[in-house]
């Protein structure tokens, strides 16, 4: 069953103590019942079994999973794109070559105030962002939702904000990845961690729009379709 999360924040402050305590409290209970050092042993067993037994439950029912957290985040992007994926003539006007990319990253930037190691201790921070381009003959077509993991409820009305632009290849000066590094405190554990920010960069006119991406062949492949567009 999926768990609706009430309050984000809670994934980035929690601290899994309960589970443990419990894992240890079983196991040892059960010993104590096995091996049967007189009724000292069945007291000890009695408590120590139920209690470990509950402290893992309860402990696993409070705790946010990193998958509860994709759950949520995809529930929060569902149809975010279907403006561009829905319209009519879709085929017609949306190239097939180069293909449509969608990418999802983390943002580490100045709007980000919650921060954690998340599965295989990659860093994530509470702000998320989808972005998918499309290519037509003329524009470059980006549609991305960024949504606030704290701000997030059940029915997905708060905490998400979406941007549509169509940007003529003709008014794009460079498209690149900006790598750079950060500073961040882990909300759990007040540790300060060094994480490393990719941010694709479309210089259009004078202004730059920056999107939070991955440093992956998609967002490489991406900048390079852009860029054989501009240059065509």
């Amino acid at each position: 069953m999926k768990k609706r999360i009430r309050d984000g924040s809670l994934y980035y402050r929690q601290k899994d103590i309960l589970r443990p305590i419990g894992a240890v409290l079983l196991p040892v209970g059960l010993l104590a019942l096995w091996l049967g050092f007189g009724w000292i042993s069945y007291i000890f067993a009695t408590i120590a079994i139920p209690a470990g037994l509950l402290l893992f439950i309860l402990g696993g029912l409070r705790l946010i999973s990193d998958g509860d957290l994709q759950e949520q985040l995809d529930r929060a992007m569902r149809d975010y794109d279907k403006e561009i994926t829905d319209m009519a003539g879709y085929d017609r006007i949306v190239l097939k070559q180069p293909a449509p990319v969608e990418i999802s990253a983390f943002s580490f930037g100045e709007e980000a105030r919650y921060f954690k190691k998340g599965k295989h201790g990659t860093p994530v921070s509470d702000i998320y962002v989808r972005s998918h381009f499309f290519f037509t003959k003329d524009h470059l077509i980006l549609v991305s939702r960024r949504a606030s993991v704290t701000e997030l409820n059940e029915t997905m009305e708060a905490g998400v904000s979406d941007t549509t632009l169509r940007i003529p290849f003709c008014e794009i000066q460079n498209a690149s990845i900006d790598p750079s590094e950060a500073s961040v405190t882990l909300t759990n554990t007040g540790k300060v961690l060094r994480v490393r920010r990719n941010e694709l960069v479309l210089e259009v006119g004078e202004e730059s729009i920056r999107i939070p991406v991955q440093n992956d062949m998609d967002s490489t492949n991406l900048v390079e379709a852009i860029a054989r567009r501009i240059a065509s």
